[in-house]
Formats: structure tokens, C-alpha cells, sequence
């Protein structure tokens, strides 16, 4: 490292920086967009343990309305997350892979068939939860469940095609 007010090697100017070494681009994004990444399905974790909680409490009847099947269903997506957070250290595409397509079956699908289910509730506004209509809460669970879920699919992807760059050649 040059310091400014220390010795400088004789005879160089500073320009003779051209011909070292640069990190390759892939890892440059790889380490840029794991945090990113991490964030997400972290974020996915907290918000299955919210609903875990949703549905223990419902289940034993202390919260009025119960969890349906597809939050149950929903539930199961933490699956997949544990195996994309798994994935981030040693840049495993096999288990972000896995994230990918079990976020797309245990998460996304579950989460459209909730939109489906509570159109009715959405019309008639006949349950409440904390004081306000229990579709305004479950679709902006929904809602905050798929914003994690399609920016954990970007990122995914995005790492995936990253690792799997590594012995490929710059044009």
C-alpha cells in the first residue's frame, strides 16, 4: 500500500498500475448481491415465523380466524429459504437452484391461491382482525410475501449465473 507521505518506489510515477491483477467481474457481483440475497430470504424467515405463529395461535383457538390451508402450505416455503441461505457461504448452485424452484412451488403458488381465496372475504368484510377487515391484513401479508419472494427469485438467478460463469471466457 502507498502512503502519501511515504518513500515511493524510484523511477515510477504511478501509472504502472495497468498491468496488475483485477477481481473478476462475477465474483465482484457473486459478493455484491449474497447480501442482498441474504436479506431476502431472511426477511422470508421472519415473516414464516410470523405466520407460524398466526397458525399455532389459530389452531388452538386463541385467534379468531384460523390459518387456511394455504398459509399452511406458505409455511412450508421456509424449506427452501433455509437451502438458499445454505447456499450463500461456499456458492452452492445446486441448493439455490433449489431455492429457486421450491420458493416458486411452496411460495408463490400458495400466495396466488390466497389472493383467489379471499376475494369473497375481501367483498363481504365479515371477519376482522386488530380492528380492521381480515383480507386488508392477509393481502398485505400476501403482498409483503411476494415482494420477498420475486426479489429472492431475481437474486437467486442473478448468483446463479454468476457461479456457474466462473470457467467461461470475457468476450
Amino acid at each position: 500500500m502507498a502512503s502519501r507521505g511515504g518513500k515511493h518506489v524510484s523511477g515510477s510515477d504511478g501509472s504502472d498500475f495497468l498491468h496488475r491483477e483485477r477481481v473478476a467481474d462475477h465474483y465482484l457481483a457473486s459478493a455484491k448481491m449474497k447480501t442482498t440475497a441474504k436479506q431476502c430470504m431472511v426477511g422470508h424467515l421472519v415473516l414464516v415465523a410470523l405466520v407460524l405463529s398466526h397458525a399455532l395461535l389459530g389452531q388452538l383457538g386463541f385467534l379468531d380466524p384460523p390459518a387456511r390451508i394455504w398459509e399452511k402450505i406458505w409455511i412450508l416455503s421456509a424449506i427452501p429459504a433455509l437451502f438458499g441461505v445454505q447456499s450463500l457461504p461456499r456458492s452452492k448452485v445446486n441448493h439455490m437452484k433449489g431455492f429457486f424452484y421450491g420458493s416458486i412451488v411452496l411460495g408463490l403458488l400458495p400466495l396466488g391461491w390466497g389472493v383467489v381465496d379471499l376475494i369473497p372475504e375481501l367483498r363481504t368484510a365479515t371477519l376482522f382482525m386488530f380492528g380492521y377487515p381480515a383480507a386488508y391484513i392477509y393481502y398485505t401479508g400476501i403482498t409483503v410475501g411476494a415482494v420477498l419472494h420475486v426479489l429472492g427469485l431475481y437474486y437467486s438467478r442473478k448468483l446463479v449465473e454468476a457461479w456457474t460463469a466462473k470457467g467461461q471466457k470475457r468476450q
